[in-house]
């Protein structure tokens, strides 16, 4: 099987070959090669031998050829190599291009080619060649009904006197906003037109003397005459017949019947014979196929181009656009790769024109998810989609409508939806060409395994895969998805190339903290945590000493954010601490994780990280491994105590978010309530003191009710929490007289939510 790596090491012949075809102004466009340094079929030999045929004198009549292939398999290609052979030959022919296509209905496509061939047979403007290109121009004039005599407009008067009218009256016109002109002038203006319309109907009968009304016979032996005296014959291309309508396409053939037999005319026609042979049924009785071997005399019919020929071609160009991403930290392996380039990619290239349709998506979309130094997506998954996008569009476009189903969100094991998510993968599928559902199924089972069971496939667990998936920040991860389609990072999150950037300076402790803020400052700390727990196996060990405490620090501002136990950032940020709290090595681990909570005095993430390694705090059939041993989950324990009764010294403990959780760690650590009751009681002692404590001991939720489009918000207290630390009666006490029109909102929240407690209006 070939790789990726092969195209990379040997792509260098193919790509100098392409690399004058296929530039960023190409991008969307179907641009045949120019010359024969860009043939990658070989058919250069080819376009010699057809040049030789075309470049043979017809002294008699003229002929017609065709180049015949699929649309897309380089027809115009091969002119264009033709007509280089034809340029590069001593006594090659003179030629011309016709493109019927961007001249609009039937008249204006025989005009046109009448016209540029007779533009041709002027060449150097001799007088010979003159007098061809007007003989030329009077018969095509005959031909095509375009040589109306002036005659007929000289004779009539009343045409010319209403022109001059309209004349008078324009006139008249653009006079407003300047002096008006007297009636008599006026009138004398229409005196003279009325004179002067005799003479000039005179003069334009005796001008116009009716050069087509000679007889047609005499025209063409004239014409015959002057093309035997040419020295070479002149060829004309005519391509892309295939694109026009049915009755353009019988018009343009009937004309190049009628000239078939002019010496030294070659016409050769370039079409796909499917389409052309249809358009002259109508008039062959159904036998357009027959008609068509009555006018052509040979066909040159396109070389078979073999499949590897087009793929080499194809990922050549692939080469030149995304080499610099093919790297294992944008998710390149070398046999994902080869099974997403042989299984999904290759099957929709058929010929050329559908690999450079496949490279100019890429060109165009590709940069949209360049980041420096990293892709923002995963280079296959983005190299297999665009694949769907340019060959399956309205089933790239179901892709995002049916999210849930390919991400499989919500689903377990044991939930008995297999039939039903089966069925409707299944009519996913349908709308699909017949001819692309491999492929399609191949591209969903790589892109999406979750669903790979449906195909024949495995099943994959969401729980023991996801993280991978998001470290390689692939489409079937619910944290990517969204960019594959949306094409930009989206609001609220942080770029990978700024996460790159973050582990750049991670050893560097002044860069890192002011990358850090500039995070902060932008709204995206909550969206690091989340980097940080998605690629923490991406966090460089050797910078411990410096990147613990910042993580540290992250997560205790983060403490109130977020209310769902796997979506909050909080969760993200602890979890991320203790997982890389167990990459670093062991005798350095406890040094590492006490300092780390000495510098920050990080309280809630400390308690959590001690939570998780006290083998006394954990409950039966916890699977938490500990990563700390027990002697430092004591030290922990004293450091953590000595910050919080410090804080709680200064004053400032009242004003901590996980206040409530921190006096019941400040209970257990220390072996009683004696020390949280004896703070909380003076804190409270004046108003804003027991504001404080309040609002930070109120828990705040929302409530559902089904049928509603939002929830609403709740606030109340842990009951045995006011029990424990204020006591029922204080706390009524406390509430009786404080002033409310002092407090802020949240405040005036929490007492309301206190009363209702106080009262039993809460279910706790």
């Amino acid at each position: 099987m070939v790789s990726w790596r092969w195209f990379k090491r040997n792509s260098g012949k193919l790509a100098d070959a392409r690399s004058a075809a296929i530039n960023d102004t190409d991008i969307g466009a179907d641009v045949p090669i120019r010359q024969a340094s860009q043939d990658l079929l070989r058919r250069v030999s080819f376009a010699d031998r057809i040049a030789e045929i075309l470049s043979q004198l017809t002294l008699e009549e003229g002929r017609i050829f065709a180049i015949r292939g699929e649309w897309g398999a380089g027809k115009s290609s091969l002119k264009n190599l033709i007509v280089e052979s034809l340029q590069n030959r001593e006594k090659g022919a003179s030629w011309l291009e016709f493109n019927p296509w961007q001249w609009g209905d039937g008249d204006a496509i025989a005009k046109a080619l009448f016209k540029e061939i007779a533009d041709k047979l002027g060449g150097d403007l001799s007088s010979a060649a003159g007098k061809r290109a007007g003989m030329f121009r009077r018969y095509g004039a005959l031909l095509t009904g375009t040589g109306a005599s002036i005659k007929a407009v000289g004779n009539n008067r009343l045409l010319i006197s209403s022109l001059l009218a309209n004349a008078s009256v324009v006139a008249l016109v653009a006079s407003f906003g300047l002096d008006m002109p007297k009636a008599t002038t006026v009138a004398a203006a229409f005196a003279i037109s009325s004179f002067l319309v005799p003479l000039i109907g005179k003069a334009m009968v005796a001008w116009g003397k009716d050069r087509w009304a000679e007889p047609l016979d005499s025209i063409r032996s004239s014409l015959e005459g002057s093309l035997r005296e040419l020295e070479k014959p002149l060829v004309v291309f005519v391509d892309d017949i295939d694109r026009l309508e049915p009755d353009q396409i019988r018009l343009l053939i009937r004309q190049i019947k009628v000239n078939a037999n002019l010496p030294n005319i070659v016409f050769v026609l370039l079409f796909q014979p499917s389409i052309v042979e249809a358009a002259l049924d109508e008039i062959a009785d159904g036998q357009g196929r027959e008609f068509l071997k009555k006018i052509i005399q040979a066909n040159f019919d396109l070389p078979a181009v073999p499949r590897p020929m087009v793929s080499d071609a194809m990922v050549s160009d692939l080469s030149r656009l995304a080499n610099a991403y093919s790297t294992k930290e944008n998710g390149f392996e070398e046999v994902r790769w080869g099974n997403t380039l042989f299984g999904v990619i290759q099957p929709f290239i058929a010929n050329l024109r559908d690999a450079k349709r496949f490279v100019s998506s890429v060109a165009i979309h590709l940069p949209l998810h360049v980041g420096e130094p990293l892709l923002e997506v995963n280079i296959i998954d983005f190299l297999a989609l665009e694949a769907l996008r340019v060959f399956e569009p309205d089933f790239h476009s179901s892709l995002f409508v049916e999210r849930n189903l390919l991400l499989q969100s919500a689903r377990h094991d044991s939930d008995g939806q297999d039939q039903e998510q089966k069925a409707r993968l299944d009519n996913l599928i349908a709308r699909v060409s017949e001819r692309n559902r491999p492929a399609v199924e191949a591209a969903l089972t790589e892109l999406f395994p979750r669903v790979a069971w449906a195909f024949g496939g495995m099943y994959y667990d969401a729980g023991d895969w996801m993280s991978q998936w998001t470290s390689d920040r692939r489409v079937c991860s619910s944290r990517y998805f969204r960019r594959y389609f949306e094409l930009q990072t989206p609001p609220g999150e942080m770029s990978d190339s700024e996460y790159g950037s973050f582990l750049t300076v991670s050893n560097d402790a002044i860069a890192l903290e002011a990358t850090i803020n500039d995070i902060e400052e932008r709204g995206l700390l909550g969206s690091l945590a989340f980097r940080l727990d998605d690629g923490v196996n991406r966090l460089p060990v050797e910078s411990a000493a410096t990147l613990m405490p910042q993580m540290f620090a992250i997560g205790q501002k983060l403490v109130d954010r977020g209310v769902g136990p796997l979506t909050s950032p909080w969760v993200a940020a602890w979890r991320a601490i203790s997982w890389y709290i167990g990459r670093l090595p062991l005798a350095e681990r406890g040094t590492l994780t006490i300092e780390a909570l000495r510098q920050t005095g990080a309280l809630s993430v400390g308690a959590t990280i001690i939570h998780l390694n006290d083998p006394s705090d954990q409950r039966d059939g916890s699977k938490v491994e500990p990563k700390l041993d027990e002697e430092t989950v004591a030290a922990l324990k004293t450091e953590w105590l000595r910050q919080i009764r410090e804080l709680a010294g200064g004053g400032d403990l009242d004003l901590h978010p996980d206040l409530g959780s921190l006096l019941y760690r400040w209970r257990d650590y220390a072996g009683g309530l004696d020390g949280p009751r004896a703070w909380v009681q003076e804190a409270i002692a004046d108003d804003e003191g027991f504001l404080h404590v309040i609002e930070r001991l109120m828990t705040t939720g929302t409530s559902h009710t089904v049928g509603d489009f939002v929830s609403s918000r709740v606030d109340s207290f842990d009951k045995r929490l006011l029990d424990d630390l204020i006591g029922e009666d204080v706390a009524r006490d406390r509430l009786s007289k404080v002033d409310a029109s002092r407090a802020s909102d949240e405040q005036r929240r929490a007492i309301t939510a206190l009363r209702k407690t106080l009262d039993g209006n809460v279910d706790f």
